[in-house]
């Protein structure tokens, strides 16, 4: 896990868990984002959690402001990293993505059977040709994510996290974003708890303008905003540092 190393060193604990069919963890037909909701509550019960806060990367967002939502006591603050809204509250959310040359949510509604294989091609190209892989993920992204990559370490994280990510195939991980890219069960203005919202201008995978939205739909809502960043920033030391310290000062302070 690329944050536990950073996160021990400001003395807290991460414990995370994979959403079905990714990783490991076996495919469960349907799994609405209330439902991992409560099954984080369910794990923080066993582990006897009172009070947690929760972080949550590109399309570890929504599952994330789900749970804020169900267990308002509980969740003490939200991060949000580069992650997507509600479509179902965003009007524009659907053209954004056409604007930023992401095509993943019309390719899954009309040609379903073209975003599958795409995506099997992606996982086999992952599994079998990492090298290869990592070079056609590095040219999609901008400068500012292809430095970050450029540090052998974390390019082999980041590959690593990939291919662990799609271990037991595409199922799991079509069912996320075609959940994500649909209306969610609950409203962001329904959302009680304090949520920092952090996203780069240069973000080439989740259009900018969601952050935005994200921001001015929750009421407690913080946005971290970041002219020369991409999606990878949660992967460099110096800004996990910034993630770590300011979860430190809401502990304290709250």
């Amino acid at each position: 896990m690329f944050l536990s190393d950073k996160a021990k060193q400001y003395g807290l604990r991460l414990i995370v868990f994979e959403r079905p069919g990714l990783g490991k963890s076996d495919y469960i037909e349907g799994y609405p984002l209330l439902t991992f909701a409560e099954d984080l509550k369910r794990l923080a019960n066993e582990k006897k959690i009172k009070e947690f806060g929760l972080i949550g990367w590109s399309s570890g967002g929504p599952p994330i402001l789900a749970a804020a939502y169900h267990m308002p006591k509980r969740v003490r603050f939200v991060f949000s990293i580069s992650g997507y809204t509600n479509f179902g509250e965003c009007a524009d959310a659907q053209k954004l993505m056409e604007q930023h040359h992401l095509h993943g949510p019309d390719l899954a509604e009309n040609s379903h059977w073209l975003f599958n294989r795409l995506l099997e091609v992606i996982r086999w190209t992952d599994l079998h040709l990492p090298n290869f892989y990592l070079k056609m993920a590095k040219d999609e992204m901008n400068h500012a994510d292809r430095r970050i990559l450029n540090d052998p370490d974390i390019a082999d994280l980041f590959t690593c996290n990939q291919e662990e990510a799609l271990f037991s195939g595409t199922r799991g991980f079509i069912q996320d974003l075609e959940t994500q890219w649909a209306p969610w069960e609950f409203s962001l203005k329904d959302i009680k708890v304090p949520v920092h919202i952090f996203q780069g201008k240069q973000d080439v995978f989740v259009p900018w303008e969601f952050a935005e939205h994200l921001a001015v739909s929750i009421p407690d809502a913080t946005l971290h905003f970041y002219e020369d960043r991409g999606h990878l920033f949660v992967l460099w030391p110096e800004y996990q540092d910034e993630l770590f310290k300011l979860a430190r000062s809401l502990i304290g302070n709250s």
